[in-house]
């Protein structure tokens, strides 16, 4: 399977219909289908969309806007065309090796990380309206079962106090939201890839996320503070960990998929 010609043709080089010198589907992903793509014009990412179910929460325009923020100031690759009619969107192509799950246990990974995660949490925010993750999870449970509906209307009431912590106590900023090992890559920087769940948000909102999807880095979290500039933010980082857990099950189950009910061990 290759992409599109329509798709294609959106890459610097073939806009004219040229056959690209490289064409390699990309692995990793749940979402959406990717291609690392060459022309003349140099290498590229090509995205396209997956089905909008299997998405839940992304906001396109949101993104766009968060991406180029981030890539002005080198964090994120640059984007150099996007077709919404199309669902494409292309990336200039960033070599380099992504992190693993190694790489989010160990303390000095951790600790380029939040170095990294600092400069963009310092970069001037778009006016955008800041994440309320409440909202969120009420979003994603509206396409959940009902049997679902029930476990999140008991989740959704031990989370206000969470949501509260993250509403007012710092100044809201881009955070990028997903930052599973994938989307990290080492090369002559350090890159932030995929940014279809980045926020305006407080900064703990990125650090919260590390700690849902690698517990191990909770043991390396004091230094991962201090490369973040947050230190001081502990019950912000531990309230925006435990709305990540409820939203990664609320996320999985408004696209049918199994997941664990955050503290109980079952799955749903």
């Amino acid at each position: 399977m290759s992409p599109p010609a329509a798709a294609l043709a959106c890459v610097p080089g073939l806009e004219q219909g040229a056959a690209p010198m490289r064409c390699e589907r990309l692995a990793g992903g749940t979402v959406n289908d990717s291609w690392r793509v060459a022309s003349a014009a140099g290498e590229f990412v090509l995205r396209l969309d997956g089905a909008h179910w299997r998405r839940p929460g992304v906001d396109r325009t949101r993104e766009a806007k968060l991406h180029a923020v981030a890539a002005a100031a080198g964090i994120a690759p640059r984007i150099v065309a996007q077709e919404r009619s199309l669902g494409v969107l292309v990336c200039e192509y960033v070599s380099g090796n992504d992190y693993t799950p190694a790489d989010m246990g160990d303390a000095a990974q951790l600790a380029r990380l939040g170095g990294r995660l600092a400069q963009l949490h310092a970069l001037p925010a778009p006016r955008l309206p800041r994440l309320d993750p409440l909202a969120l999870f009420d979003e994603y449970l509206a396409a959940a079962t009902d049997g679902d509906r029930g476990h999140g209307r008991h989740l959704r009431a031990g989370l206000q106090d969470d949501a509260a912590q993250l509403a007012g106590e710092a100044d809201a900023c881009i955070v990028h939201g997903d930052l599973v090992h994938g989307n990290v890559r080492a090369g002559e920087r350090l890159w932030l890839l995929d940014w279809e769940y980045a926020q305006v948000a407080d900064p703990a909102w990125d650090l919260g996320c590390i700690l849902a999807y690698y517990p191990a880095s909770a043991g390396h979290l004091p230094g991962l503070l201090g490369a973040c500039s947050l230190a001081g933010a502990m019950q912000r980082v531990q309230a925006a960990n435990r709305l990540h857990v409820a939203l990664g099950w609320a996320w999985h189950r408004a696209r049918g998929e199994p997941a664990a009910v955050p503290g109980s061990g079952r799955p749903a």
